[in-house]
């Protein structure tokens, strides 16, 4: 038992080692001008999103970018969002939507609007984006200048979340801190190995004509998590990407309500772990029992080592995430719970073969 103790203490102090390196890698979107400034297509699947919408196309008319394109694809909604692209449509001339083509069979909905997004775009460069982000000023220019100067072929960006309501604050920070970590992000880019990839769909970039070479969303049609398994095939033809955290660039507020967190995150929970719920579990394990493990061996003295452990961690992400420091250590036992109903959540899913979401059937 004695080893098992230490073992837990020694995985802990590679997550908060882990959880350092990406605090240290300046993971943020530089300060710089792009070299040059040709056309970008803004590329927006949207699905009942009248809440969002709206904010986030009121953030794009500011944008300093010279030259840009807004496509939003109206993915059949049946809230109010067509009224409120109207509007915006009416009055931009850059923003233009129109209503996606009928759901083929062996497509899943956002995947099959990104396509078609695609295919309308006249951008050098196409960046995806979920309704429910929003953009600073010179997030474009930024993104780009770091695209040009890195050379790459993916770019994502996992936003700055914006968490208003406890019950946010208590799902919301999960998933950054099982990704900040298990991850050193920066590999993402420095690695060939499609194993060590992340990719978040609310902001992915690319280039136009190499998407159009390779169709991405084409090859993940029917994925469920069709961001990181992007990610994993960019880098399994070899080509160069990175992913990066939003810092102040670009935000977003997911989820206001626990029980929709949860039924959200529980969708791809298990993609962090490699796609392994097996492992999933396995990390559930150990965090829950580790602290038992580790009181009842080494008692108090280990127990302060791991609380030590555990409090660096969060700090290091909080800090690296842009989250509150404060609120990030205290509610951590609480988010644990969140994490236990994300998890068994995921695999009662997964026994029932399908779900729901924006109102479409899911097979898992």
């Amino acid at each position: 038992m004695e080893i098992l103790a230490i073992g837990i203490l020694v995985f802990f102090a590679l997550r908060m080692f882990i959880s350092l390196v990406n605090l240290l890698s300046g993971l943020h979107l530089p300060d710089k001008k792009p070299i040059d400034s040709p056309k970008v297509s803004l590329l927006i699947p949207a699905r009942n999103e009248e809440a969002a919408i709206g904010r986030l196309l009121s953030g794009i008319q500011k944008l300093d970018y010279p030259d840009f394109e807004v496509i939003v694809c109206n993915d059949h909604s049946s809230d109010n969002t067509e009224e409120i692209l109207n509007w915006f449509a009416g009055d931009d001339d850059r923003i233009h939507w129109f209503l996606g083509e009928k759901l083929p069979e062996n497509w899943l909905g956002k995947n099959f609007a990104c396509h078609q997004l695609a295919q309308k775009a006249n951008g050098k460069y196409l960046i995806f984006l979920d309704a429910d982000v929003e953009l600073s000023r010179d997030s474009i220019s930024k993104a780009v200048s770091f695209f040009q100067e890195k050379r790459l072929s993916l770019l994502s960006v996992f936003p700055q979340q914006r968490m208003k309501s406890l019950a946010e604050w208590l799902t919301v920070p999960v998933m950054n801190w099982i990704l900040q970590s298990l991850l050193p992000m920066i590999f993402v880019q420095k690695t060939k190995f499609p194993s060590i990839s992340a990719a978040n769909g609310q902001f992915m970039m690319f280039e136009a004509e190499n998407y159009r070479d390779f169709q991405w969303h084409s090859k993940v049609r029917n994925q469920n998590v069709e961001d990181i398994q992007l990610a994993r095939m960019v880098k399994a033809s070899g080509l160069k990407m990175a992913v990066l955290l939003g810092n102040n660039d670009i935000y977003c507020r997911m989820y206001q309500q626990f029980d929709e967190a949860v039924l959200g995150f529980s969708r791809n929970m298990h993609e962090y772990f490699g796609g392994k719920r097996a492992i999933m579990i396995g990390f559930w394990l150990i965090v829950f029992a580790g602290p038992l493990i580790v009181w009842t061996v080494l008692g108090l003295e280990g127990m302060y080592l791991f609380a030590s452990l555990v409090i660096a961690n969060r700090l290091f992400v909080a800090i690296a995430g842009r989250q509150n420091i404060l609120g990030s250590i205290l509610l951590h036992p609480f988010q644990m719970l969140s994490f236990t109903a994300i998890v068994f959540y995921n695999l009662f899913r997964r026994m029932k073969k399908e779900t729901t979401w924006k109102g479409r059937r899911i097979k898992l």
